[in-house]
């Protein structure tokens, strides 16, 4: 396996730990060479790249036990422990508007993106037969 450079190390660090501070003593660079890598601008768009690929990593798994925590949730609105069957429904009844919610608006938001496109072509188009 090649040796990782002090930027692929930055970067790894950076991403394993919760401050600048933590992620220099880990990958032994001091913390101006870190601040200096993240102000480069194609560090700061891999390490943007390489957080946002961990972040939709770890929501997949979420989504993944989703089902799961939906039928344990309504297994448990029949609980015989009253908080629990009011609490497992205020979560199942939530959730259920909050998602009609976001569905409604990224609909919302699809039809205004579509709107948006049409008129920058319109707008492309006659300023094209003007010149």
């Amino acid at each position: 396996m090649p040796k990782l450079n002090n930027k692929e190390l930055a970067l790894v660090a950076l991403l394993s730990n919760p401050s600048v501070k933590e992620a220099a003593a880990a990958c032994n660079l001091s913390e101006r060479t870190l601040f200096r890598f993240l102000s480069d601008d194609g560090f700061k768009s891999e390490f943007r790249d390489a957080r946002r690929a961990i972040v939709e990593t770890a929501i997949a798994a979420m989504q993944n036990g989703a089902s799961e925590a939906v039928a344990r949730l309504k297994d448990l609105m029949y609980s015989e422990n009253p908080a629990a069957a009011v609490r497992s429904s205020q979560i199942v009844y939530e959730s259920a508007v909050k998602g009609v919610e976001v569905l409604d608006l990224a609909e919302r938001l699809e039809i205004l993106e579509d709107e948006f496109t049409k008129q920058t072509i319109a707008f492309t188009k006659q300023n094209r037969s003007r010149s």
